[in-house]
């Protein structure tokens, strides 16, 4: 007990001033050499949620998904007639009300598929897929993410382009094999937590070795440089509407800052009560990805929710999953899918 309470004191000393506003990159202006083809995205909790439903609705621009303690593609969609709130939390996170319904969510991707709201699913038969759930996960259970390997199964992705880690200690938090609280760590009510959790494992490495199998291993123990800050008001759309941040972290490897290497994107999606005006950039600079996009050639992207933000009430400033900024959120139209579309657009552009 003396370890976390150590941890926790260290950890959150920093956190509540946030961000350094004021400087902020133009993804425009960066005049990086960025291919699309090779796009692949990731996700904790309701970023996972989010990873999930952007890489099945931009199927065609992003090759591969990593989703962190988070369950299938627009699991409250599928709501017979309850409210998607109560869903997401009774069926896509705890299972209160019953395990997610792989067989709905098939046909409910499919018709959105029917309608053009998504890219064709035809697109998954090559994706790859790394699923992950702890087993002292309390706030994702592991038949959710159980039903979010059947999903991907049942829509056309390849059994060898899955890779689904189990790690028995380890509870609901990005993993690490060198940062964070302890294995188990699982706060108590509101007590300050980073949701970075210490298992002595390389998630973020393996993620991206499985999303891009001629990945290098790196062999500095921390990355190069810290992520910075970019302005992300150019593609919000309506600020009352998408309930976003006004700055997103970005980290650029040297390789890739000059524009003269053709790079990979990744983006990185943090987890309810993660965001930056919360935790700082402590996801955007401990999640491990860094390090990884060193030796690769991959720029990351670490898009912002803010807690205050318009249009509801998000204290724990959780991506919609559960559709709080609209009923297209899982579509390609909604509103934070489109923002981060956007960002990608001007990155490759």
């Amino acid at each position: 007990m003396r370890f976390r309470s150590l941890f926790l004191s260290a950890a959150f000393l920093s956190l509540a001033a946030g961000p350094t506003l004021g400087a902020e990159l133009s993804l425009a202006k960066l005049g990086l050499k960025i291919d699309p083809a090779q796009t692949t995205v990731s996700g904790i909790s309701s970023g996972a949620y989010m990873a999930g439903q952007f890489q099945i609705a931009f199927s065609g621009l992003v090759k591969g998904v990593g989703v962190v303690a988070g369950g299938p593609y627009a699991c409250a969609e599928v709501s017979s007639g309850q409210a998607m709130a109560m869903v997401a939390l009774k069926r896509c996170m705890d299972v209160l009300i019953g395990a997610p319904d792989v067989g709905a969510l098939a046909a409910n991707a499919r018709t959105r598929d029917k309608a053009k709201d998504i890219d064709p699913l035809t697109n998954l038969a090559v994706a790859r897929v790394y699923l992950f759930n702890g087993g002292n996960d309390v706030t994702v259970k592991r038949p959710v993410a159980d039903a979010a390997a059947q999903l991907y199964k049942a829509l056309g992705v390849p059994d060898a382009n899955v890779k689904y880690v189990k790690l028995p200690e380890a509870a609901h938090a990005q993993i690490t094999d060198g940062y964070g609280a302890p294995c188990d760590f699982i706060p108590k009510g509101e007590q300050p937590a980073e949701f970075i959790n210490n298992c002595q494992y390389d998630q973020a490495g393996d993620i991206l070795s499985h999303l891009y199998p001629d990945s290098r291993k790196p062999n500095a123990p921390t990355a190069s440089k810290h992520p910075v800050l970019f302005d992300q008001t150019p593609y919000m759309g309506d600020p009352s509407r998408t309930g976003m941040a006004t700055s997103g972290y970005i980290y650029v490897p040297d390789s890739c800052a000059t524009g003269g290497q053709t790079c990979r994107l990744h983006v990185a999606f943090h987890g309810c009560r993660m965001a930056s005006n919360l935790i700082g950039d402590h996801y955007a600079v401990h999640a491990g990805y860094n390090r990884w996009a060193d030796v690769n050639n991959i720029v990351v992207l670490y898009p912002q929710i803010d807690a205050k933000a318009k249009p509801t009430f998000n204290p724990k400033a959780c991506w919609d999953w559960f559709g709080y900024t609209g009923y297209d959120f899982a579509r390609k139209g909604g509103f934070q899918m489109q923002a981060v579309r956007k960002m990608i657009a001007a990155l490759a552009e």
